[in-house]
């Protein structure tokens, strides 16, 4: 049973890559990400996530090396970057979000 559960999941962990991986090509073939702040951030997170993906399907296939210390290294350190940037988006949008709904009460309360 166990092996049938570890089977499964490195089967999902194949497909979630393959996926992100697609991702990454179509978005650069069909989408002029390049163009916006929040295009580029797409893009670079939806590709150091197929990094990911792509190292632990990897990890899978070929067993733990020296070699794989390096890939580990290139492929993780742009993740904190990445998320970083991704939470600063996120507030930055809730702080916009926030005056503008302050502006939308200031201008009510004006009116009545």
């Amino acid at each position: 049973m166990v092996e049938e559960i570890r089977l499964a999941g490195s089967v999902l962990i194949g497909v979630t890559t393959v996926l992100a991986v697609a991702c990454v090509v179509v978005h650069q073939l069909l989408a002029r990400w390049w163009r916006t702040s929040s295009g580029r951030h797409v893009f670079t997170f939806e590709a150091v996530l197929a990094l990911s993906l792509s190292l632990w399907s990897l990890r899978l296939v070929i067993p733990e090396g020296d070699w794989f210390q390096v890939v580990r290294l290139v492929a993780f350190a742009g993740m904190p970057f990445v998320l970083a940037w991704r939470i600063r988006i996120i507030v930055q949008t809730w702080r916009k979000g926030r005056r503008e709904r302050t502006r939308e009460v200031s201008d009510e309360v004006r009116e009545t």
